[in-house]
């Protein structure tokens, strides 16, 4: 299906929904990368996984990245804003504001999106996160939920990227939560991610 300028898959829940969910993949994957992780934290979601428009390594991405692979941040925001008019067709569509979860790539320009507009979504998980705006301080978030899920082994973070995106959301007034899992830039082996996600999710 297309929308706002993106080919996006729709999963629906067996049950009634409670919720609705954007998954936004990581660099070089495809809308299919996060069903399964979107599936088992949100059981009864609807679940929205839009395509990054960049062709990126054997996949797509949400943004381009330069040759010495900093953020192009220009490209950052011009793509974000398309993905906030994503967001708003997928309120238009269920009613609700959505949940945002953003792997990697996908995180960052979630986290972009919450700070063009944070009214869009009800809160966000964030993968192995990066921040958007690396020097700057966020715009007022106060009481925006984000849960971050660091790697304490990811080979492509420093160790303090998300710790300083958590105190960017903090000092901006957002509820975040910061962990930090034994694993690498992938997965946790002990499905670490979902039951954090699981257990964060219950409370907001």
């Amino acid at each position: 299906m297309e929308s706002a300028g993106f080919h996006y898959k729709l999963h629906m829940p067996v049950g009634s929904p409670d919720c609705a969910v954007v998954l936004l993949h990581g660099s070089g994957r495809t809308e299919e990368d996060l069903a399964s992780f979107g599936r088992a934290v949100f059981r009864n979601g609807i679940l929205y996984a839009p395509r990054g428009i960049v062709p990126w390594e054997n996949g797509f991405a949400f943004f381009r990245r330069k040759p010495d692979r900093q953020l192009d941040i220009d490209d950052l925001k011009h793509q974000a804003a398309g993905l906030c008019r994503f967001i708003e067709f997928v309120f238009q569509q269920t009613g609700q504001r959505p949940f945002l979860v953003g792997y990697s790539n996908g995180a960052i320009i979630a986290a972009e999106t919450i700070c063009q507009n944070r009214h869009l979504s009800r809160g966000a998980i964030l993968l192995r996160p990066l921040s958007p705006r690396n020097n700057e301080h966020f715009p007022k978030l106060t009481g925006y939920p984000a849960l971050l899920l660091a790697g304490a082994h990811d080979e492509r973070r420093h160790r303090d990227d998300a710790p300083h995106l958590a105190d960017q959301f903090s000092t901006a007034g957002a509820d975040v939560v910061l962990e930090t899992l034994d694993t690498g830039h992938g997965w946790a082996a002990d499905a670490a991610d979902e039951r954090l996600s699981r257990q964060w999710l219950r409370q907001h």
